[in-house]
């Protein structure tokens, strides 16, 4: 009795197998870190590889480990040609982006040297002070307290334009390391514009 149900079972699985329209379906393999970061620079794919590995890189650590290595080399590279905007721009705005939003400190240094750097779009006052078209300087606020030290560094060696997004970047952080930062360079600052700035922030 045992025998034949065992026969009947086996029996039932091999004609559902072969039956038309049942197939076995392979597991769909994930595209690896180093296949996305090669989409994340393809016109093509890149906005789809951000925010896959945007997802992996918040869920799965070395995802984000695989993006500390090789990010902070792609954002320095810059963003192209110098005429670069729009969405010729876009395979380097979301490195940056995702530097940011994963909160990479390493990429900092890489994202100071384009702090200045400016997307195409409308000039005004709130959208210069939010940093809406200024991506590397966004994402050293994204960032957080991380970037400080670099922002320093600008603050003490960049063109005056660069000190100023700096001011501005550790502004928005608004952390208490970000406020002992802007204090600090509250003494020596020359620019009446950014002593207001600070002299607001610090009073918050």
């Amino acid at each position: 009795m045992k025998t034949s149900c065992k026969c009947t079972t086996t029996f039932f699985l091999l004609a559902l197998w072969l039956a038309p329209g049942v197939q076995c379906i392979p597991a769909q393999s994930h595209p690896t870190a180093a296949e996305l970061l090669q989409n994340l620079q393809s016109e093509q794919t890149t906005d789809n590889a951000k925010n896959e590995l945007l997802k992996l890189g918040k869920s799965g650590p070395e995802i984000r480990q695989y993006l500390t290595v090789h990010l902070p080399p792609l954002i320095g590279s810059g963003p192209g040609s110098p005429d670069c905007s729009g969405h010729h721009c876009q395979e380097w705005n979301n490195a940056v982006e995702l530097a940011g939003k994963l909160k990479i400190g390493e990429a900092a240094p890489a994202l100071a040297r384009w702090i200045n750097w400016r997307n195409e779009g409308p000039v005004g006052r709130s959208l210069e002070a939010r940093l809406v078209f200024y991506p590397a300087a966004r994402s050293l606020a994204d960032i957080g307290d991380p970037a400080i030290p670099v922002l320093q560094h600008v603050l003490d060696s960049g063109s005056p334009e660069e000190h100023a997004r700096a001011v501005r970047v550790q502004c928005i952080i608004h952390t208490p390391k970000a406020k002992a930062a802007l204090q600090d360079n509250l003494t020596h600052e020359t620019d009446p514009d950014l002593q207001a700035m600070i002299k607001n922030v610090l009073g918050e």
